[in-house]
């Protein structure tokens, strides 16, 4: 009943607040609802309702399509990040007529279409740039609540989590790439906040997302959020304009963060971390973390007879007629492909595989340019912000080579999330000069 109250509160105080600050609560809400996934937890029985994403998705719809007038000044298809997204989704439609697991693959194009429209509806209602912070901060708090829950759920009898997850991401390792960006824009709000309150509160936040990557044990996760935090002190340590003041302090506090990061891991952890060492040697006898390579190489060779992809879970119906006999897949030949890029590859084609780099390399250049013209103004603040957001996007790219996250929720927030960057704090700026 407790679990539920926690989510049930903060759902309907944002439902009232958007009455008064606009729609962007609405999506704080829904950001709230996926992590929580409420329908997949045991308190859900306790809620007075099912189902809630769909009708927050309408509702945003509805106010916007009532509104239009006053968002129209928020670009979307101005922007290379939110075409290619259009066109991902397209090309993912294409493959519609290879598919063989159909009714699977038109539920994920309508789950993939809903995305599209969803980032869509967060461009426009993100006009200024607390509007920006709130989301970003929504998605910390969600991370947060998710992150205690699995403290209170713990691990299983096979030192695994299970049963905590979104509804597009129920395994584990979908869990940790979702919860892998929040470190550094934790650590990031830590280190440049005021408010000491908030300072507290976002340290209590990394604290608690630290320790729910530490129970999952996703060796993927780990390596996204040791880039992504690796990158972020790098850009800080070597800037210029960064007093050398603060810079000690970032170093102190990247020390903090080390001890308390192994104080948190247990033996399980370790064990696991270290086992990405002793599997990286490719073996086809049994079964390890190495054996997603004969899966990448069975992929692309996959793609050779289906150039214009297979649709979702082709590679898990194709697959197993392109990986060598004498490869163990752990007793199932229908599996995964384990790599976003791969099941990119093997799901929408050639043509699909290029559009998504480079909607990746667009949102992270996105990101950077937003950065550096922030930080030409002397805004430091901000652009230590942006600075933790495309080091959190590096974080969920790192983790997706590893896992299959396509159609992840948290990809697309965070490319939404970069056009709404450009439009508040360059092409406002431009419009206003």
């Amino acid at each position: 009943m407790i679990s539920a109250l926690l989510y049930i509160i903060p759902f309907l105080t944002g439902l009232l607040m958007s009455l008064r600050h606009g729609p962007v609560l609405i999506f704080m809400v829904y950001q709230l609802d996926y992590f929580l996934n409420p329908q997949n937890k045991w308190w859900g029985q306790y809620l007075p309702f099912e189902s809630a994403q769909f009708y927050l998705v309408l509702t945003m719809i509805i106010v916007f399509l009532f509104s239009i007038k006053k968002y129209s000044r928020n670009t979307v298809f101005a922007h290379s990040q939110f075409l290619l997204i259009f066109l991902s989704i397209c090309m993912f439609a294409l493959a519609t007529f290879n598919a063989p697991l159909q009714q699977y693959h038109l539920d994920s194009l309508d789950a993939f279409a809903t995305i599209g429209v969803v980032v869509f509806l967060l461009v426009k209602f993100c006009s200024e740039g607390k509007h920006i912070h709130w989301v970003v901060d929504a998605y910390l708090f969600s991370s947060f609540m998710l992150s205690f829950y699995i403290f209170g759920w713990g691990r299983n009898s096979n030192g695994r989590v299970e049963g905590v997850g979104m509804v597009d991401a129920p395994d584990a390792n979908g869990v940790a790439a979702a919860l892998a960006p929040t470190i550094v824009i934790f650590i990031a709000h830590a280190l440049s906040d005021k408010r000491w309150l908030f300072k507290f509160a976002y340290a209590v936040g990394l604290v608690f997302s630290l320790n729910a990557m530490i129970l999952i044990n996703s060796r993927g996760g780990f390596l996204g959020v040791a880039v992504g935090t690796a990158y972020f002190f790098g850009i800080l340590l070597t800037s210029a304009k960064l007093p050398t003041r603060q810079k000690a302090v970032i170093i102190l506090a990247s020390i903090l963060l080390a001890g308390g990061f192994l104080r948190l891991a247990d033996t399980s952890f370790l064990n696991r971390m270290m086992s990405i060492k002793q599997e990286s040697a490719l073996t086809e006898s049994r079964e390890t973390g190495s054996t997603r390579v004969f899966f990448w190489m069975a992929a692309w060779e996959m793609a050779k007879d289906h150039p214009f992809g297979a649709g979702a879970g082709g590679f898990q119906y194709h697959g197993g007629d392109y990986i060598p006999d004498n490869v163990s897949t752990g007793g199932s030949r229908s599996r995964a492909v384990h790599s976003t890029w791969f099941e990119v590859l093997s799901e929408s084609g050639y043509a699909g595989l290029i559009i998504f780099v480079s909607m990746i390399v667009a949102t992270f250049r996105a990101f950077e340019a937003t950065r550096k013209a922030l930080l030409k103004r002397q805004d430091l603040a901000n652009s230590i912000f942006l600075l933790s957001l495309s080091s959190s996007f590096i974080s969920f790219v790192v983790a997706m080579t590893f896992i299959n996250r396509m159609r992840a929720e948290v990809l697309y927030w965070l490319i939404g999330l970069s056009i709404c960057c450009v439009n508040v704090w360059m092409l406002e700026t431009k419009k206003k000069t």
